[in-house]
């Protein structure tokens, strides 16, 4: 049976973000409008010989990119309502009572899936999203939520676990190898669960810099795994599920 969650109010992100900083909400709202910005001058100035380098000290070490996710995440039921316009909702808690979330950010979706009674394990790399989600987790009366930190250079999961329901929203196109990500997390996927996968597809901008395309042929030519999964859902590269067979 899923374990028992305690209901807080919902409260803005901006509001949250400011009792964890000290900084005054009005100016978080502002830097969250302009997170573009942010974006763009943040990654330039890390330092690193290639992308993948830029990115690790870009996730690891820079808490502006945070600004981007408060603009996207301003409340759960905002969060929520557009999984549920999108059509996300019901494939996210109708898969099994243990769901993993790759990327969980500041925490906000793990918290939703909480509230809905799942057993929850959030997973990011050990940067200021998953401080701030630590933070929020015990804040909201949900420390039971279990944090997985992993490197940002490639995707580690503890050994012999697995869950139900395996997901990442607007992330696979943010790591440095896509295809071998998505192979662990395959890996990860109980016998009969699902593997659900919400990418970015679009193009490079400006205000994007960490952002790659990333194309579903790819990623299944580098995925064994996934070849193996019945694939339930595919509406391009940007949204696709993938079901483990029972006897995986």
């Amino acid at each position: 049976m899923p374990a028992t969650c305690t209901l807080v109010v919902d409260e803005h992100a901006y509001k949250l973000y400011s009792e964890y900083t000290g900084i005054p909400e009005e100016v978080i709202a502002q830097a969250a409008k302009n997170f573009g910005s942010f974006n763009l001058v943040t990654w330039n100035e890390c330092p690193g010989a290639d992308w993948t380098e830029k990115a690790r000290v870009y996730y690891e070490t820079n808490p502006e990119y945070l600004f981007d996710l408060l603009y996207g995440s301003q409340t759960k039921a905002r969060r929520r309502a557009i999984y549920q316009q999108y059509g996300h909702w019901p494939w996210m808690v109708g898969n099994g009572d243990d769901v993993l979330e790759f990327g969980g950010g500041l925490g906000f979706c793990c918290s939703m899936l909480r509230d809905e009674g799942k057993r929850v394990t959030y997973v990011d790399v050990d940067g200021p999203a998953a401080k701030f989600a630590k933070w929020y987790f015990a804040r909201c009366g949900q420390p039971d939520i279990e944090q997985i930190l992993t490197p940002s250079e490639r995707l580690v999961l503890p050994e012999g676990r697995s869950w139900d329901l395996v997901f990442s929203d607007s992330v696979i196109e943010h790591v440095p190898d896509p295809a071998g990500t998505v192979e662990t997390l395959a890996r990860a996927v109980r016998p009969g669960g699902l593997l659900y996968l919400i990418i970015d597809a679009h193009e490079v901008s400006a205000a994007f810099p960490m952002h790659r395309h990333v194309h579903l042929s790819e990623i299944l030519a580098g995925a064994p795994t996934l070849r193996r999964m019945q694939h339930v859902l595919h509406q391009g590269d940007g949204l696709n599920a993938f079901r483990a067979p029972v006897d995986f």
